[in-house]
């Protein structure tokens, strides 16, 4: 389990955004309650509407494709100065950053000089880079918007670019590592492994599972099937397939873009207490595979109006912004992933209701920390008791849960109850019943929660 997994990822889009600026917004106290958290700059705006110079070119006369009818967004142009902006940013929130080069609009020098950009100004913040975001997916027949490159397009034309990305980034930014491949295809990711770039520090993905956007496919975001065990399990072969994938590179494996659904718009999982409990248990079973960091994509747009799947928000009116960064209910399953101090995986025996599922680790000090994800509806099944047999007897027993009343609760998810990451390890609650010297605890568990039991022996 790393410290400080879960982090944001953004549309490049955002990088221009005066409320980047420490003081300008409250985007600061939020990414504080995360931890060390990541921010990740990339998206399918990187490829088709970022525009990187450092020398204040004019903007390119590029033609632009509505993602959607009638959505024509602009080119934006990324320049040092919005650089060190997110700089102070991230060192305000004490974060770490992972950019994007723009691979749509092929210019091996134009992302070595983001590069070396980001080395000074960044710094020891700056994680990597990665080149072109989900490249399996560059060509779409049909698909005007997402088509970057014509019918044939394939990992060995991927690799001949990437290969000229990578030597133009090593030119200049020595020691500035390459995140990649960035797609969501596994194939692709052995691909890239198989290429052994030196230059690569770290491997990515991107997923989201709950993405076949109508109601009858086991893929469809509907909270049933999101709370489902069929679904858990599909979720944890992908994730063991991939992690099986990348284990002979030796290297770090992020999941840099993902969540729930990438479906546009609304659906029944959005802003709900379910959308949180499937934020830990994915991020926990990837954790427990060997993922070290997951990025929730997210937006700085409107509360109301703007990307329901996104963790963060503005509480101002519909493109009438105010600065008030408010969360969504996914962010407390971020917020309770990142409050779990770090530390190694045991292995866990479990028997019984099929729908709950737990993790344990052990921390450096000794301690240990069993997580219970209790997806079973609370509309219809009642409170009850867990028995966790534990290695060695206790001495203390403390928890912390977030919670909600229902899986459509929207708003209302919380940890102990309150708007952050839950009351810290040494000042929380007792477990209750809890008593010293034993080698077993029994807890009664609310469905739909997720509980964090820590324990000292």
């Amino acid at each position: 389990m790393a410290e400080g997994m879960m982090g944001i990822s953004f549309e490049t889009d955002i990088m221009t955004d005066a409320r980047l600026e420490p003081g300008a917004s409250t985007l600061v106290e939020e990414l504080k309650k995360l931890h060390k958290p990541v921010l990740r700059f990339g998206g399918q705006a990187v490829d088709r509407r970022f525009f990187w110079t450092s020398t204040d070119e004019p903007l390119p006369d590029w033609t632009l494709v509505p993602a959607f009818k009638g959505d024509v967004r602009p080119v934006q142009k990324v320049t040092p100065a919005d650089l060190q902006r997110i700089a102070r940013l991230a060192d305000a929130a004490d974060a770490r950053i992972l950019l994007t080069a723009d691979l749509g609009h092929y210019d091996p020098e134009r992302a070595g000089d983001l590069a070396k950009n980001a080395k000074t100004i960044f710094g020891d913040r700056l994680l990597g880079i990665t080149v072109g975001n989900e490249p399996n997916g560059y060509h779409f027949e049909g698909r005007p918007y997402q088509t970057l490159r014509p019918a044939g397009w394939d990992t060995n034309k991927f690799l001949t670019e990437y290969k000229a990305y990578s030597a133009a980034i090593t030119k200049n930014a020595p020691g500035v590592k390459i995140v990649g491949p960035g797609a969501y295809a596994q194939n692709w990711l052995k691909a890239f492994i198989e290429n052994d770039d030196p230059a690569v520090g770290a491997l990515s993905y991107h997923h989201y599972p709950m993405s076949d956007c109508g109601t009858a496919d086991i893929a469809s975001p509907t909270i049933d099937r999101v709370m489902s065990r069929e679904r858990a399990d599909l979720n944890r072969e992908f994730i063991s397939n991939i992690a099986a994938t990348a284990k002979p590179a030796n290297l770090p494996l992020w999941l840099t873009e993902g969540g729930l659904s990438a479906c546009s718009g609304s659906n029944e999982t959005t802003r709900t207490h379910a959308s949180a409990l499937w934020t830990v248990g994915y991020a926990l079973t990837a954790a427990e595979a060997g993922v070290t960091q997951m990025d929730i994509h997210g937006a700085l747009d409107a509360c109301k109006g703007g990307p329901p799947a996104s963790p963060v928000c503005d509480t101002g009116a519909y493109k009438k912004p105010n600065g008030v960064i408010g969360s969504q209910a996914n962010y407390y399953g971020m917020l309770l992933v990142n409050a779990l101090q770090p530390g190694e995986f045991r292995n866990v025996e479990q028997t019984g209701n099929p729908n709950v599922y737990t993790h344990a680790i052990n921390h450096a000090d000794g301690s240990m920390s069993v997580v219970v994800i209790n997806q079973n509806d609370p509309k219809t099944t009642a409170q009850a008791p867990v028995t966790i047999k534990l290695p060695a007897k206790v001495g203390t027993g403390v928890m912390s849960q977030l919670t909600a009343p229902t899986f459509d609760a929207q708003d209302s998810s919380r940890i102990d109850g309150r708007e952050d990451a839950g009351v810290p390890v040494d000042s929380r609650a007792k477990i209750p019943g809890f008593v010293a010297g034993k080698d077993a605890v029994t807890v009664p568990l609310t469905s739909g929660t997720v509980t964090v039991l820590t324990f000292t022996f």
